[in-house]
C-alpha cells in the first residue's frame, strides 16, 4: 500500500510544480463496523494518497487511494485488507494565508481481500464493491510548496459482502503531508 502512494506521489510531482494540483499523502486510522446487532467495531490502519487539481478557486477535483488492513479481528483469526479507489469534488476555503478547511464527497470501489467474503456461490478471499465518502479537514500552509494535514475525518460506505446486510459504516481519521 506504502508503495502505491509512493508512486502517485512521484508520478505527481512534476505536475506539483503547477500552482493548480496538489499531491498529499498520509496516515489513516479506519474504524469499522462488525456485524449487525453488536458492534463488534475494530480498527485497521493504512494510509492514504491524494492528488487534486483545482477546477474553480475554490473547488477541486480529488482522486483518492487509501487502503488499511486489521490483523486477527475481534480475536477470530480472521484479517482484512481494504483499498479504496475514490474520486469526487472537494469545496476548500482560505481563511488567511495558511488555513484552509475543506469538505469532500469522494465515490468510487473498494477492494477487499485477505478475508472471508460470502456469496451465493460459496465463500470468496476477495470482493469488490461500491463505494463512498464524505468529510473534511484542516491543511495549513508551511511554505509555498508544503502543507501539514492536521487532520481529516470521513465517514466511509462499503457495500463488501458479508453474512448479514453486506452494510459497513467506517469512520476514518488521518493527517499527513500535503505538497
Amino acid at each position: 500500500m506504502i508503495s502505491v502512494v509512493a508512486v502517485l506521489v512521484a508520478m505527481a510531482l512534476p505536475a506539483v510544480a503547477q500552482s493548480r494540483v496538489e499531491a498529499g499523502v498520509g496516515y489513516q486510522l479506519q474504524r469499522s463496523n462488525g456485524p449487525t446487532g453488536a458492534c463488534g467495531c475494530f480498527n485497521l490502519q493504512g494510509a492514504r494518497g491524494e492528488l487534486a487539481y483545482q477546477i474553480f478557486p475554490e473547488w477541486s477535483a480529488v482522486f483518492e487511494v487509501g487502503g488499511g488492513r486489521a490483523a486477527n479481528i475481534n480475536g477470530q483469526g480472521l484479517d482484512l485488507s481494504l483499498i479504496t479507489y475514490l474520486g469526487g469534488l472537494r469545496y476548500s476555503h482560505s481563511l488567511g494565508h495558511r488555513v484552509r478547511p475543506f469538505g469532500q464527497f469522494l465515490a468510487g470501489r473498494v477492494h477487499g481481500f485477505d478475508s472471508l467474503f460470502p456469496a451465493s456461490q460459496g465463500t470468496f478471499s476477495s470482493s469488490n464493491s461500491f463505494a463512498f465518502s464524505a468529510g473534511g479537514g484542516l491543511d495549513y500552509r508551511v511554505s509555498k510548496h508544503v502543507g501539514i494535514r492536521i487532520f481529516q475525518v470521513d465517514y466511509l460506505r462499503t457495500n463488501l459482502p458479508n453474512n448479514e446486510n453486506s452494510n459497513q459504516n467506517s469512520l476514518r481519521v488521518g493527517a499527513g503531508l500535503v505538497f
